[in-house]
């Protein structure tokens, strides 16, 4: 059993998804024509972006109108704003916007 579990977890450190830490928010962008999508870019670039990231400017996406999305979308502007170091990791997806991968979770200090 212990031998399965070390087996799970040196699988999940290769499968992990994009990270970038500590960095700012450069940039935010919604509007009319991305729908419910607010796109960021970070000050770093992160590291173990995923084959189908393919976007040049934009670093990580996520849905702004969920509830989830809401309270996303405010960290994000908290930070922007403020221009404090954030954490965050992607998803090791691209489903919601092809070329930009899927915003997993952000972390304000």
């Amino acid at each position: 059993m212990k031998k399965l579990f070390f087996l799970l977890f040196l699988f999940s450190r290769l499968c992990s998804a994009s990270e970038a830490n500590p960095t700012k928010i450069t940039q935010v962008l919604s509007g009319p024509s991305f729908g419910k999508q607010v796109l960021i870019t970070l000050e770093e670039q992160p590291k173990g972006i995923p084959a189908c990231h393919s976007n040049q400017w934009y670093n990580y996406f996520f849905d702004g109108t969920t509830p989830e999305g809401k309270i996303t979308l405010s960290m994000v502007l908290t930070a922007y704003a403020s221009q404090k170091k954030v954490w965050v990791a992607g998803m090791d997806n691209c489903t919601l916007r092809g070329g930009v991968e899927s915003l997993k979770h952000i972390v304000l200090k």
